[in-house]
This record gives C-alpha cells, structure tokens and sequence, in this order.
C-alpha cells in the first residue's frame, strides 16, 4: 500500500517551479471568522479540519484515549486551566462531551475547579472512568474518577523533594505504575498508582519535557527540554531502582515531542522541523528526518510536537502546530507523505486502531469575539488514517490554506525611498478598544464597533467608586490623528509576536538596528513619557549631534497602555491614565521623528504586543496598527486580514531582507499602506485631557 504515497515525488517537482514565486495567505480582506466546515482564522490563513469536531477546554495542551476508545480526555494549560474535558462515546456512536465534576476524597464540600490548581501537559487515563493530570507547579498529580466523584492527589514533593513541576505522564497499566516528568528537579518519578507514594526516581540530563513508554514496558524515554536536543534513556525493568542507561544527544533543536514502537524511538525536533529515528537496542541515532514546504525548503515553521505510530502502516503521525496539520511519515522509507488538515495548532496526537485523535489549542478559529477565558477554546479532531488518495488532495488543501501556494498575481511593491523603519510596541489592547469609533477613511467604511472604544475620542475614564467617573472623553486623541493623517489597519492580528526571533534575524542578515524601552518586560512604574524622552535624547546624542546615519530598524517599546493601578500623586489618578500617558508618548515620538533628515526615508509602525483577552466585536485578537510616514497613504484604511507575520514580512521587504520563517514568508504583507509619492507633512502631538493624565504631575 505505501507505494502508492506519491506526494514526496510531488514535493521535488513543485519545488523547483515555484521558489521565486509570490505567495500571500488566501483570506484578502475577509475578516476571521469562525464557519461551519472552514474557518478563517486571525492572519489571513484557513482551517477545515477532516472528520468530527469536538469542543474542549481552553489551550488543550494535554490528550489522552481510555484502552477501549470509549472514553478520550483534554485538559488545558496555562492561565484558563481547567479540569479536564471528557468525551464519552455512547453506544449510538455519539460523543457526548462533559467536564465531570467531582468531590474531593477527604472532604465533604462539592469539588470545583478553584481546587485545580492548573494542568500541564501531563494526562492518561486509569481504567475507563478515572484520569491522571498533572498539575504543574504545585508539583502534584490528581486523579480524577468522575464515576465515583472523588479526586485523588499525589505530591511529588516527598523524599525530601521541593518544589517540583509535574510535567508529562506515562502509565504502566498491567503493573500500576504511574512515571511523572519533574521538570524542575531534572527526574522521573516512579509512582504506585494504587497507593499513590512515589517508590523511586531516575535523575535524566535536564528538564524532561516529553515521556514514552517502550512498548515492553522496560524502557522509559525522556525528551529533554533545550536548545540542544537530547533523548534520555531510562531503564526501569526493575522499577523500584530505575536508573539512566543512556543519554543520546540528537543534535537537533527544541524536542517536543517522543514516542516508541517496536525497535526505535521518534524525537520530534521544533526548533528544526524535523524527527530524530533512535535504534532502540543499541541507543543510537538512525536517521534525521526533515519536514519541508515546497518552495520554502530553507525556512522552519512546521512546528512539529506530539506523535503517534500506527503499526500496521508503519505511519508516523506527527502534529503539526506551525500549519494547523498532522503529517504523515513513512518511517521505513524516512520520507513526508503528506500532511492532515486539523483544527488551529495542534500539538498532541494518539491513535486507537485506525482512529485518530488531535488535540488543537487554539480550536476551529474565532469562537469568542468579545474575549474573556473562551477565546482561547480548543477542539478535538477525530478522524480514520487517511487513505493515499484522500492525502494528495489533503496536502493540498494545507498547502493552499497556509499561503504556501504561488499568487497568480505578481507582489505589490514597495517604496525604495524607505531606508529606516521604526517599530513601536505597545501593550495589550483591542482594535475596538482603541480605534472602535473611527467610521472611516477616504477609502471607505472601517470594521468598527464605536460603543466598544472606552479608549476611543468619546470615551470612558473609570473612578471605580473612588474617583469621579469621566464620560466621552478623548482618551487617545494622537492615535486618532495619527489613524486619520496616514493609514491605519482594522483587520490586523495579535497572532505569536516573535519580536526578539526578528531582532536576533535582522542581526543575522547585517542590519543595523537599536532597541529603546524595557521590552519584554513591563515596567509601569516608569512612565512612557520618560520612555519617550530617553528615546529623543539618544537620538539626538548618538545620532543627531554626531551626524552618524539612523539604524535600519528602530524597535521601541511603550507598554503602558496595559495599565496598572493608578497613582493619583504621579499623574495617574485613573487606571485609563496609562493609555493617555502612552498616547501622548506616541504622539511626541512621531512629531520628533517627522523634524528629523531622516523623515523622508522613514516607515513608522505602531502595535500592541497583544490584547490581553480584551473586547472586540470581531475577534479578541484584533488589535491596533498605524502606519505613519512620508510614504504611508493618506487618510486611508488597509483591509488586508494580516498580522504580526504580515508586519515582519513588509519591514523585511522595506529593508530588502530576506523572511525569517515560514509565518512570515507567506503571511499577507501591507504593502497597501504605501503610496508610489512621498508627502513629507509632519506630525504635531496633541495634548492630553489632564483630568486624566497629566504629565508635570510627578
């Protein structure tokens, strides 16, 4: 059967076809949305995952599969952790989804999630009604049994064990033992499930991030957190005295991902898209395989995480969080077959039988427009091992989906009279919030939602009972003149910032750059008014008086806009004090750039650095961006559903340099903000009201 996979064969012949073709995300100027059957998700790409759809907690980071199949569970990471999510199959065949509740073992108050005291990656199954799920920096494992609603826990923290991390799980179900990643105490514990004590532990070389089991049962393998791969190799034929048999370097970067089958070991590598194969006898490594894009051979991305193998097709399926994919691998011929289309960002995968089942972080797409824990919903894909006929179309529709796919049409150019580009960071506010109110531009309607912008030219200053309340205020008069003078964009994204990958990308390809602010820290003890006055005086130190030439990039960071509790004595009498503090900031950083020689060559761009959760009506990652300079249109606002990539990509091409990533070599750009004539107007910065900030107040 696997001499019918054609796709690799595929790959060759496309590659070679398109790699100095032009290629952009397919969504244009449709703003995310979630849909029935495809989605178009927050940067311009699409997702319509194959087979059934099941909601989940949020960022399911965790997955496991009962052995009967009957039962799968999820269980989410970070701040919105949750239980864990499980799915019953009936016997009519329908998944019936709950999130059990329990009651805890020792006391008689009903158990709700406050107890949890968050999960990590860490979960399996005992038996068919019970789970275990670790819980991160608490350093326990709780198991779950929803069937007679009790929770159990186990501390890590015994034998003179402190402060542990419980990391990922692996489960010994014929001999009971449970094994647990500490990824703080750089161990494996062995742990007797029925008792709940930890009987023993193995020391590994570093942070084990991922376990497997071996499939006798002998043999526990541990990916090792870091820059520098490795596969820990632990014996634990007599699992009251494990010990390391073997530490084996993979040479490639950031593991993710393990599993084990008969006679090898797969480590999936992040950091360089590919999959270590070990020997599992002689503990040696057998063959790198690399996970490449046509056209796109010398970039990362992929992403590759959690795996599965299927024994009887000898097929590795890998999650693929970088394309919204699970690829299919041919292990005996160490070669990509293709790649699944799933849910946005998977990164666990099992299979039972010929079922497959995905974990997706970030769900179907948009699923909470006006923010709160649910936007960060996942999903569950469950779908049959695809045939090799339903993968060549499957492969083409990621491709497709992900903008790996040539435009017909040439790239839009970009102005040669820009040589310097300046970037300004902000902190953590929607589109909505901000610039919500602004109906238009001469181009036409904007995608706003005014009674949304409390930070908008009519909006709302909170007292929270202890001040008076301020109504239809100008809280961010200089980000509205500066949206009206130039261009603003109202389908941009908070999606994955990678600012200090594209500082340490520009190095790489010798630009010239300069960093200004605390980034990426969040000092707002500091005011952004010093933030910007420091910015002018080095400007004018090392550059001006000098009449040494700008840097290419300039990467400023004001983060102010987060906000923080306010302080009336220093000129903050409002938590809303902040934005207008960084407003003003804003405003003098522009009107100073715009009186300096270097305005005619410049492009200055304004974001957020995300949004927090925060309100917007048509996707809580909807944020700010304003495109300032000579050579930005008038008055004009750009449709194109981009984001951070898309950012990276256009001052990449402004500074004639080539893409960092897969993310950004086939994001949309904004090459619509420019125009192909320079008007060299400067900017004057508006005051601030100062009922709400005012800046001598210090």
């Amino acid at each position: 059967m696997l001499a019918l996979w054609r796709y690799p064969l595929a790959l060759a012949a496309v590659s070679a076809l398109v790699c100095a073709q032009w290629y952009a995300a397919p969504a244009g100027v449709r703003p995310a949305s979630r849909n029935p059957g495809a989605s178009i998700l927050p940067g311009g790409r699409i997702v319509a995952p194959v087979g059934d759809q099941y909601f989940s907690g949020p960022s399911p980071f965790g997955l496991a599969v009962s052995a009967s199949a009957r039962a799968v569970a999820t269980a989410s990471a970070g701040p919105d952790a949750s239980t864990p999510i499980v799915m019953e199959r009936q016997n009519s065949g329908h998944w019936e989804v709950r999130q059990p509740a329990a009651r805890a073992l020792d006391s008689v108050a009903p158990f709700d999630a406050s107890d949890w005291r968050g999960v990590s990656r860490g979960l399996v199954f005992s038996g068919e009604h019970a789970v275990f799920a670790s819980e991160g920096a608490s350093g326990r494992i709780s198991l779950l049994d929803w069937s007679a609603g009790r929770l159990r826990t186990i501390d890590l923290n015994q034998g003179g064990a402190t402060g542990s991390y419980a990391g990922d799980l692996a489960f010994d179900a014929a001999s009971g033992l449970l094994y647990a990643a500490d990824q703080a105490n750089f161990r494996v514990a062995v742990i007797e499930a029925r008792s709940r004590q930890v009987i023993a532990w193995a020391p590994v070389a570093g942070a084990p991030f991922a376990l497997a089991l071996s499939p006798d049962r002998r043999k526990l393998y541990a990916a090792i957190a870091g820059e520098s791969g490795s596969l820990c190799v632990v014996d634990v034929s007599d699992p009251s005295a494990p010990k390391l048999e073997a530490s084996i370097a993979t040479g490639s970067a950031d593991p993710s991902g393990v599993a084990a089958a008969a006679g090898r070991v797969f480590i999936s590598n992040k950091g360089d898209d590919s999959i270590t194969v070990i020997d599992g006898a002689t503990n040696r490594v057998e063959a790198e395989i690399p996970i490449r894009i046509p056209g796109f051979e010398q970039l990362r991305g992929v992403w590759p995480a959690g795996m599965a193998y299927h024994e009887r097709t000898g097929l590795l399926l890998v999650a693929e969080a970088g394309i919204n994919a699970v690829g299919a691998i041919d292990v005996r011929e160490r070669r990509v077959l293709g790649h699944i289309p799933v849910g946005w960002f998977p990164t666990r995968v099992t299979i039972d039988h010929d079922t497959v089942f995905v974990a997706n972080v970030k769900g179907q797409g948009p699923n909470a427009p006006f923010g709160g824990s649910q936007w960060r919903q996942g999903s569950l894909s469950v779908f049959p091992i695809p045939k090799p006929e339903e993968l060549l179309a499957q492969t083409a529709f990621v491709l497709g989906a992900n903008g790996f796919q040539p435009r017909a049409a040439a790239a839009q150019s970009l102005p040669a009279g820009v040589r310097c580009v300046v970037l300004i960071v902000k902190e953590g506010r929607t589109y909505d919030e901000m610039l919500g109110d602004i109906p238009g531009a001469s181009n036409g309607p904007a995608m706003g939602s005014p009674e949304l912008a409390r930070f908008g030219t009519r909006g709302y200053v909170d007292g929270l009972r202890q001040r008076l309340s301020i109504k239809d205020v100008n809280v961010t008069p200089n980000h509205h003149a500066i949206a009206r003078q130039w261009t603003f964009g109202d389908n941009f994204y908070a999606d994955s910032p990678s600012w200090p990958a594209a500082l340490e990308h520009l190095k790489r390809q010798g630009a010239t750059l300069a960093t200004f602010g605390d980034y990426p820290g969040v000092d707002t003890a500091i005011r952004d008014q010093d933030r910007a006055s420091q910015f002018i005086r080095e400007i004018q130190e090392r550059y001006v008086k000098t009449g040494a030439d700008l840097p290419r990039l300039l990467f400023i960071h004001l983060p102010n806009d987060r906000m923080a509790t306010a302080r009336p004595g220093g000129g903050y009498p409002y938590q809303e004090s902040f934005v207008a503090d960084n407003d003003l900031a804003l405003g003098r950083i522009v009107e100073y750039l715009s009186r300096t020689r270097w305005w005619g060559q410049m492009a200055v761009f304004a974001t957020e650095d995300d949004t927090r959760g925060g309100v917007d009506h048509i996707d809580a990652r909807r944020t700010v961006l304003l495109c300032a300079g000579p050579w930005c249109k008038r008055n004009y606002v750009s449709h194109t559903n981009t984001g951070f990539p898309g950012l990276l990509k256009t001052i990449f091409r402004l500074l004639r340099l080539p893409p960092m990533s897969l993310q950004d070599a086939a994001a949309a750009d904004l090459a619509d903000c420019f125009a192909s004539k320079p008007d060299p107007a400067p900017y004057h910065a508006l005051p601030v009201d100062k009922r709400i900030f005012d800046p001598a107040a210090f």
